[in-house]
């Protein structure tokens, strides 16, 4: 069975996944190592770890990345639209979602109905900013769309808390929110 815990270890942090299967991944990595570490092992020891997926570059989720790299792990490498990282039982889809930022991604488990959503969407119709460098309202539009078209169960934000509660419901709120951005 598939265990994912939240592991985030500053305020002000991006959420940070850790996601044990028979390839134990960690979703993003936040700002600063060493309390995300703290929390990692009490799960598993982190030189276990195969897998860092950053869902976008923004510091508040990738800071901490090059302290938590080992040699151990692979080559580094640009996750692009249609990509599965297999984990064991789960087969995680890299769906390219621009608008956050230009290199944003989510992650998605069609079997398990489980999204990574990063920065695209968070609970109860929020979304990610687009004021930022790289942001396009536009483009967020665009990928939330494409959300709405699959089915989720579970949301895993890169804020605010993990939801179960009509998920779909809210990746529509969060579609509203955008377009009256426009």
């Amino acid at each position: 069975m598939v265990e994912v815990h939240k592991v985030s270890g500053a305020a002000f942090d991006g959420n940070v996944y850790l996601i044990l299967d028979k390839r134990p991944i960690l979703v993003d990595a936040g700002m600063m190592a060493a309390p995300t570490l703290r929390n990692i092992k009490k799960f598993i020891d982190p030189a276990k770890i195969e897998m860092i997926v950053l869902t976008h570059c923004h510091h508040d989720h990738s800071g901490a990345a090059p302290e938590l790299k080992a040699p151990a792990y692979e080559v580094d490498e640009t996750l692009k639209e249609g990509m599965v990282l297999d984990t064991g039982e789960w087969k995680l889809e890299v769906m390219e979602t621009p608008g956050h930022s230009t290199g944003s991604l989510c992650l998605y488990e069609p079997q398990a109905k489980v999204l990574f959503s990063g920065d695209t969407v968070f609970p109860d119709g929020n979304i990610g900013r687009t004021d930022m460098y790289g942001g396009s309202t536009p483009d967020l539009v665009a990928s939330i769309e494409r959300l709405t078209g699959i089915d989720v169960e579970i949301m895993y934000p890169g804020h605010m808390e993990i939801t179960g509660r009509d998920v779909k419901k809210q990746i529509e709120m969060s579609l509203r929110f955008a377009k009256s951005m426009l």
